[in-house]
This record gives structure tokens, sequence and C-alpha cells, in this order.
């Protein structure tokens, strides 16, 4: 065993990798050695067979190696396997909680749709490192808007409304716009539209345009709104507008997963069959 482990480190040796973790951190010999297989990993394709063998041998050469298990999980996560990630993750989970929990939480939001797992697992987060990483592995949120999203779905709208403006007007006020999310004053706005605050809503909505113009989704809450108001006129401008917004391409889309809040042309449509009920 000892002459397999000294093979595998004689191979590494010359090897480099940029921007990967630094092995020196590790004074056990193994787990030196288990580091540079980790970081040697990323030199093939995520989730290919080498990849997953690298990451697989240095889960067992060091199996307080939460990274690698980490690692090891996101390719069962993009596939759909969701039991084999859970397996995976939980290990790198239980091994530094403070470094994973909000890797877990975020997934289970956006994969799962488990809100209340979603959930304890960023406030557990939050205790132990105050949100010392404040956004998601994407950069898409800020955590504390992911809880206002969980909070909203589970009908828990003044928590939402708590954690969004920690997400949003607490980030505004001490760093500025541009550090608030592409998407952030949407999700609210959809929010004020569910608590009947459309006034609220269409504020949000405008902010919304200043941040990202033209999406299918501004214009098709803001109609919402306008319609809610009785103002049909503007009502009506702005589903037509949402219509050909989709048409233009100008909408929210994800990679892996349906998104929150997303617009899509069989909701324009049936708006505009209701306004034209309503003539």
């Amino acid at each position: 065993m000892k002459k397999t482990y000294l093979l595998l480190y004689c191979c590494l040796i010359g090897l480099t990798v940029n921007g990967q973790q630094n092995c020196s951190i590790y004074t056990d010999s193994l787990c030196n050695l288990a580091c540079k297989l980790r970081n040697l990993s990323s030199s093939f394709a995520q989730g290919s067979r080498s990849s997953q063998e690298y990451l697989d041998s240095a889960a067992r050469l060091c199996p307080d190696m939460a990274d690698a298990w980490r690692e090891i999980s996101v390719p069962y996560l993009k596939r759909g396997d969701f039991v084999t990630w859970r397996k995976y993750l939980d290990r790198a989970v239980a091994l530094q909680p403070a470094r994973t929990l909000d890797v877990r939480g975020w997934c289970r939001f956006k994969f799962l749709r488990d809100y209340e797992g979603a959930l304890e697992d960023l406030k557990r987060f939050d205790s132990l490192t105050h949100f010392a990483s404040r956004h998601t592995g994407d950069g898409t949120y800020s955590l504390n808007v992911v809880m206002a999203l969980c909070e909203r779905e589970l009908g828990n709208y003044d928590n939402a409304a708590l954690y969004f403006s920690k997400g949003i007007d607490s980030i505004f006020y001490t760093k500025g716009k541009d550090f608030i999310g592409l998407f952030d004053f949407l999700h609210r706005a959809v929010l004020k539209l569910r608590q009947q605050d459309y006034s609220g809503a269409l504020s949000d909505l405008h902010q919304q345009d200043k941040l990202c113009r033209n999406y299918v989704e501004t214009s098709y809450y803001k109609g919402i709104a306008y319609r809610s108001l009785g103002k049909r006129k503007l009502a009506e401008q702005h589903f037509e507008k949402a219509a050909r917004l989709y048409k233009e391409g100008f909408h929210m889309s994800d990679v892996y997963c349906e998104m929150l809040d997303a617009v899509y042309p069989s909701d324009v449509e049936e708006a505009l069959a209701e306004m034209e009920r309503q003539r």
C-alpha cells in the first residue's frame, strides 16, 4: 500500500495546476497527496471518468477532506441523481458545515424546491459564519434573497419581506446598486403582488428595469399590477410588450432548472385573452 502511495506521489512531481488549493496546508502525507489528486481532477472534464477517479482516490486517501466529497457530488446533481448527490455532499457537510451548508441549502432551493430544508441549512450556516459567504455559488443571489424566496414560497410573507430587505435594501444603501442581484427586485415585486401591494410592486419593477431592461417578466408583472389598479390601457401595453420581448428572446432562463417567477408565452397569451374578455 505504501509503495502504491509513493508511486502516485512520484507521478505528481513537477505537475502544477493553476488556481488550485495550496496543498502545503496538509502536513499529513496521505492528505497532502490527496489534495494534489483533487487538484489534478480539474484537468479533466467535470464528471468524466478520469476526473471522478482522481476525486475518489483523494477521498479514499484522506476521508476527512470535505472538498473532495463535495466535488464528487456535483456531477450527480447536474445529472439529476439527487440521491447520490446527497450521499456525497452530506459527507462534506458533516466534515465542514461552515464551508458546505450554504452549498447544500442553495441546491435544495434551486434543484429540489425543498424550501424548508434550504432554510434550515442556510439558517444554520448563518449561525456558524454570519454569512461569511454572502452569495450562491453561481453568484446569482445573495443568501438573504434565497431565504426570502423560500419564505415566500412557504407563504411566510412577513419573513420573506424581512429577508428581502436584508438582501436588497441593506446592500443598496451600503454598497450600491451594482451589488444587487440581477432579478432581486423582480422577485420582491412578485411578493408584493401576492400581498396586493400593487404600487409597491410597480416601484420594485421600475428598479428592476434600471438593472436589466426589456425582460418579459418585468413587463408581464407590470401588466398584472396595472390591471389590478384598474389601469387597463397600461396593462395591455405591457402584456403586448411582454409578448414581443419573448419572441426576441429576452426572458429568464437557467441551464438546469425552471426559474422562480419565470414567465412563458402561455402566461402572456392568457393575460391578453383576459383583457380581451373584459372589453
